[in-house]
């Protein structure tokens, strides 16, 4: 439930409930803070003329405003359309895959381009992440969810440009400035561009290092620093924070600086929960990728020593323990496709059913959100038991994130 106001009522420090044009496109996902001025202006120049906040969490109209506006637009409690959200994430998530594509070939360009000793451009790299940061306001679950394709061989370019998605959405989910989600996009996509000096046959070696080219390879953040300096390449203080901290951990563990707490940016804290999740959950030549539930419970594991227990719980309950993208099994024993975290529920996400509880592949797959299932009075069986490897039942998960 929100409290519907006019969009002339709307002010800073405001959380909005979604947004969607009259078209059933999502300009802002739920739990949205208004930072500045520009995004009301942004909403007005897209026709929005009411709006749904959240007082709990953020300011109310002031009372003398919510007196004087007509009767028409008074204050009321309203509820989205569920089918309308659908719509919208189905939308976005095409819109989604396009600016995937469009920002690897941006990534895996300006790391070659590094790679060869050749300057980059930074500007194209911020455009790169300013369609990230669009297409998560929008929806913040659609390129998210694209980051459990793991489709490229080249797994630095791919990487990198998973790692500024996470952090972008992680950002946005922190309630950063829009400006400050952008600068972390940013230094997401360019956190490892310093490996472009590490010699490719210690980067690409398929078994463990020895001590002296981990040494090596320990230098990368470093290098990272370098390049950026030598190619006087205007990045804000948050991207060169991400790019030189990414590995440092909050117990003074990390390198290269070995810096410790609150020494550390929090952004760079934020890259690295985001730097190894992406690592964890893709496959290598020396391991397999971990369900997305293993790597988020190991992650879990190092709060307080590796990694700020606040961090990784915002980033567990944005990605939900389930997240979009895991191939689960229900306790009914039913096998399918998380497409959506529910917001507050992160136990209970919504799941494309391709198993029944018989283990035969389905004809025509359904979808069911366990939050709404469990609402009935049988419903309490409708729980998820365990993430399950889908490569054993030939099951490619993109094919279920953008339709169902």
């Amino acid at each position: 439930m929100g409290k519907r106001i006019s969009i002339d009522d709307v002010s800073v420090g405001m959380f909005l409930e979604d947004v969607l044009d009259e078209r059933g496109r999502l300009l802002y996902t739920e739990n949205t803070k208004v930072t500045a001025v520009l995004q009301i202006e942004r909403l007005k120049q897209r026709g929005i003329r009411h709006v749904c906040i959240n007082t709990e969490k953020g300011i109310d109209v002031p009372k003398q405003n919510a007196q004087a506006r007509p009767p028409e637009d008074a204050t009321e409690d309203v509820t989205f359309d569920d089918a309308l959200r659908e719509q919208a994430y189905y939308r976005e998530i095409e819109h989604a895959r396009e600016i995937h594509q469009k920002t690897f070939e941006t990534v895996r360009e300006t790391l070659q381009s590094i790679r060869i000793g050749k300057s980059f451009s930074a500007q194209n790299v911020e455009r790169a992440a300013e369609e990230i940061v669009e297409s998560i306001m929008r929806n913040a679950d659609a390129l998210v969810s694209l980051c459990q394709i793991k489709g490229h061989d080249e797994y630095t370019f791919e990487h990198s440009l998973h790692v500024g998605i996470l952090v972008s959405s992680l950002a946005h989910e922190m309630h950063f400035c829009e400006d400050d989600i952008l600068q972390a996009g940013v230094g997401g996509l360019l956190h490892d561009m310093g490996k472009m000096r590490v010699p490719e046959s210690i980067l690409n070696k398929p078994g463990k290092y020895e001590p002296w080219e981990f040494a090596v390879m320990k230098k990368h953040p470093e290098h990272g620093l370098a390049i950026l300096k030598e190619n006087k390449a205007h990045v804000s203080p948050i991207g060169k924070a991400i790019v030189s901290q990414h590995h440092e951990r909050y117990d003074g563990s990390g390198y290269p600086f070995k810096l410790k707490g609150e020494a550390i940016h929090e952004a760079a804290l934020m890259s690295g929960v985001a730097d190894v999740y992406d690592a964890l959950t893709t496959d290598r030549v020396y391991r397999e990728a971990w369900t997305p539930q293993k790597a988020l419970a190991t992650i879990f594991q190092g709060c307080d020593k590796e990694y700020s227990r606040m961090i990784v719980e915002r980033f567990t309950k944005h990605l939900g323990i389930y997240p979009v993208g895991s191939f689960v099994r229900l306790t009914t024993g039913e096998l399918g496709v998380v497409t959506r975290v529910n917001s507050g529920h992160i136990m209970a996400p919504e799941v494309v059913i391709l198993f029944g509880s018989e283990g035969k592949r389905l004809t025509k797959p359904s979808l069911v959100d366990l939050f709404q299932k469990q609402k009935d009075p049988d419903g309490v069986r409708y729980q998820v038991e365990i993430s399950v490897d889908p490569k054993p039942y030939n099951i490619r998960v993109a094919d279920y994130l953008a339709k169902h």
